[in-house]
């Protein structure tokens, strides 16, 4: 229990610091990947979707924290999400060619962590039976 509460707890935290870094500066993460953003516009886009959500989520898997009842939840929270994420990014990888040391050191910190949350996720529901 105590290593799935930090597990959910550094998710979040990532989350949070992301979500936060995508909000107050959309332009300087995007820059990092050489992604151009034209218009004022899309950069509201990236703070909605890139900025809100990611702070969401990790507001989201705090409250999952909380109560040992909830860890359960938030480990698939945190599995489904982080786990989607990395899976698209090989997609990306395979068929787009952005196999770039950037590219691969993110996907396998995602991927890590949404194993790492699936494989918490049917410990704790085991030792729920």
């Amino acid at each position: 229990m105590r290593i799935s509460r930090i597990v959910l707890l550094l998710g979040s935290i990532i989350y949070l610091a992301f979500g936060i870094l995508f909000m107050v500066n959309p332009d300087a993460i995007t820059d990092m990947d050489g992604i151009i953003l034209p218009t004022r516009s899309s950069a509201n886009h990236i703070r909605a979707i890139l900025g809100g959500m990611e702070i969401g989520l990790g507001v989201l898997l705090i409250y999952f924290s909380i109560k040992k009842e909830r860890i359960i939840y938030g480990l698939l929270v945190l599995s489904g999400s982080i786990g989607v994420a990395s899976l698209a990014r090989l997609y990306g990888i395979a068929f787009d060619g952005g196999g770039d040391t950037s590219n691969w050191l993110s996907f396998i910190a995602e991927f890590s962590f949404g194993v790492a949350g699936f494989v918490l996720y049917r410990i704790e529901r085991t030792l729920m039976k």
